[in-house]
């Protein structure tokens, strides 16, 4: 991605000349560092949100922010109504001013400001969450035999949700994957380009991916309107299964499959982790199969198992049920 792609449509517009010079700068400081167009347009889109608070406020330039101003506008972050109708999290409140105080350091390093606002930044305290819809084995096993699998779509669409459970791998690094990164033999797929723009090695255990390779996904390229395409998981409308589409292949055999849960691609994300957490899997190992950034992101499985450990102590220890 060069710099003028990165820019071109998105930065020139409602800032001032001298922002945009200043903007420009740090796009080309993102892509040294190698960030994926999507977190360079996040960090732009966040920046001039604030450029636009502070123009408000009769700051027409990024030198003229003041320690002040950025904490008026941390504090106006929570008010901020966002697309729901209601106020913003902690967390949309820490990522908008983590991108702040990224971009300030990087102006005050670079020489292009003698001072940085954002120096004395403190974040919100963020209430911790465990990850949501997790399955069971049982509710798994469940979704993954509605796939009719004497047909063609369903074979493909039984390995895709396998493929998801046994790997862990975000939506659209499964979508990105094409023929060439996954070796059956090893028993490894490559992810290239995950988040943040990391590659990884991951194992899979997917005893449908054979078959799938051997003929299945031959079939389905006879009704695919790129038959050269190099996907792993074409589909019969596009060259590539999107991401609508995977969605609602999920959706379709959760309703199928009549789990009283909100089930996404992202839930077979969070039920591998928790699966291997609970049967003892390093938390390292785990780390850097899901290709977490930081082992704190990791951490929310193991408190996931304390508590499941803690319910099933308080039913089924004898001393929990004595009430002398």
């Amino acid at each position: 991605m060069s710099t003028n792609e990165a820019s071109a449509g998105y930065l020139l517009g409602d800032v001032s000349n001298g922002a945009a010079d200043l903007l420009k700068s740090y796009v080309d400081h993102l892509v040294a560092l190698n960030r994926v167009p999507k977190t360079i347009r996040t960090h732009i889109s966040r920046i001039k949100r604030f450029l636009a608070f502070a123009g408000e406020h009769g700051v027409t330039h990024p030198s003229g922010v003041t320690q002040p101003l950025m904490l008026e506008y941390q504090r106006h972050l929570p008010e901020y109504v966002n697309k729901d109708g209601a106020g913003n999290s902690p967390t949309f409140q820490n990522q908008h001013m983590t991108v702040l105080v990224s971009f300030y350091s990087y102006l005050k390093q670079a020489g292009h400001l003698a001072h940085n606002p954002a120096m004395e930044v403190t974040y919100a305290k963020q209430p911790q969450r465990l990850p949501k819809a997790v399955l069971s084995h049982p509710e798994m096993t469940k979704l993954l035999r509605q796939p009719d699998i004497s047909t063609v779509l369903g074979f493909r669409d039984r390995t895709i949700m396998e493929l998801l459970y046994s790997t862990g791998i975000r939506r659209q690094e499964l979508l990105s994957l094409d023929l060439q990164d996954v070796d059956v033999e090893t028993g490894l797929i490559m992810v290239r380009q995950g988040k943040g723009g990391k590659d990884r090695i991951v194992p899979v255990a997917c005893r449908y991916l054979q078959s799938y390779l051997d003929g299945v996904r031959i079939e389905v390229l006879k009704h695919c309107p790129d038959p050269l395409t190099p996907a792993l998981f074409p589909s019969t409308r596009t060259g590539r299964l999107r991401r609508n589409a995977l969605a609602e292949l999920i959706a379709k055999y959760a309703r199928k499959a009549r789990l009283h849960k909100t089930i996404t691609p992202h839930t077979f994300r969070h039920t591998c982790a928790t699966a291997l957490v609970r049967n003892n899997a390093g938390i390292r190992h785990v780390q850097e199969m899901l290709g977490h950034a930081q082992l704190s992101t990791t951490q929310e499985y193991v408190r996931l198992t304390i508590n499941d450990l803690k319910e099933a102590h308080s039913r089924f220890h004898p001393r929990e049920k004595d009430h002398e």
